[in-house]
């Protein structure tokens, strides 16, 4: 029997807050989108990470080992759960 090493990726929903301060809706509206896409593009961790709704899976490879520990590839990228990410219902 071969051995096997599996690789995959999901998607888990993440959420962060921030302050801001706005003298309208418009503009709370408005300073709460740019804070989003900093909070967004940023390399730190989120306040909150939901790991028991991952969601939209992917393997993205599956590699045989082999005498030696050799590294034979299988089969990459194969989509193996439904796209639950646009079924969601809202937060």
């Amino acid at each position: 029997m071969s051995a096997y090493i599996v690789e995959m990726g999901f998607w888990l929903r993440a959420y962060d807050g921030v302050a801001v301060k706005a003298d309208s809706n418009a503009r709370a509206i408005e300073k709460a989108k740019a804070a989003a896409k900093i909070s967004m593009e940023s390399a730190d961790h989120p306040e909150h990470i939901e790991i028991g709704e991952r969601r939209e899976g992917t393997i993205a490879f599956i590699d045989r080992i082999t005498t030696g520990g050799r590294r034979h590839p299988a089969i990459e990228v194969l989509k193996f759960d439904d796209d639950r990410i646009r079924d969601a219902p809202p937060d």
